[in-house]
């Protein structure tokens, strides 16, 4: 028996060494799962339940575990009708695809049809490596596809965003995106394939509180845009051109217990816009 106990020790050394020499999967699974939502798992701590827009239901959020499901939305009617679902399919922590099904609605007569038809589809493609994810854009409604490319940078937060429109190449565009230590976009330049020497950009500032769309993926409208990229809350977006600034938006909130926000008061002195407030239940 004794002598059977060095040749045990030597084969579970040999086990080990061999768990040693075993490749890292690339991309690595634990590095893709800490990119920003929607690409990267983060588990949503509080869960937005509902939106409400000048105190009508504006959106509602469901949950699978701690991960968004699906966000229904409403027309602002008399009574809220519900006419447009997405949905976030998943492969383990695999993000496959984002799924629209919409409902045709008249604005005159405040009339809503409860027979949904898909209407947008996005497609994720497998990671090729940990900073670089694309996706598949189709308007089932149009009969549009549109490709996005985004770049990564290493802690895992968009810093670029190519578009491609598969029919007209004149419509292409890249957004870039500067961020600051709490990795929040403080800046995003947007240059059109059909002006290439001209760029429009947008400047940011923010709060210290928690964004509740930010682990969501998607901002109120559904969609991979300005005001779920960030950790925090943007407070003022100022608009620039060639020229300099054109306007600026303010966002004042309201903070519940948790952190986040209760309620926001957006005004612009820009002509034409209307002021409006957002109210936030968890």
């Amino acid at each position: 028996m004794k002598k059977l106990l060095p040749l045990v020790f030597l084969l579970i050394l040999a086990s080990c060494n061999d768990d040693k020499d075993q490749p890292v999967p690339y991309p690595d699974p634990a590095v893709l799962a800490k990119q920003q939502a929607p690409f990267g798992a983060p588990a949503v701590d509080v869960k937005l339940k509902k939106l409400l827009y000048n105190g009508k239901l504006f959106a509602e959020y469901i949950y699978e575990g701690d991960l968004l499901s699906e966000q229904k939305k409403y027309l602002l009617f008399s009574v809220p009708g519900h006419y447009q679902t997405g949905s976030f399919k998943r492969n383990g922590a695999q993000l496959e695809s984002y799924d629209v099904v919409a409902a045709q609605w008249i604005a005159e007569s405040q009339f809503v049809s409860d027979v949904f038809k898909p209407s947008y589809s996005i497609r994720f493609d497998a990671p090729a490596n940990d900073t670089l994810r694309t996706v598949t854009e189709e308007n089932l409604i149009f009969l549009e596809n549109f490709y996005r490319t985004y770049i990564l940078d290493k802690q895992g937060f968009i810093k670029r965003q190519e578009f491609t429109e598969r029919n007209n190449a004149g419509n292409d565009f890249t957004i870039t995106y500067t961020r600051n230590e709490q990795h929040n976009v403080v800046t995003s330049a947007v240059v059109y394939a059909s002006q290439p020497t001209a760029a429009n950009r947008v400047e940011y500032e923010y709060d210290n509180h928690p964004n509740p769309f930010f682990k969501l993926g998607i901002d109120r409208n559904g969609q991979l845009a300005t005001h779920s990229l960030s950790p925090n809350n943007i407070v003022k977006e100022t608009i620039i051109d060639a020229t300099g600034p054109v306007y600026s938006i303010e966002y004042k909130y309201e903070y519940g217990a948790n952190g986040y926000p209760s309620k926001v008061k957006v005004e612009s002195k820009s002509q034409g816009f209307t002021a409006y407030t957002m109210d936030f239940l968890y």
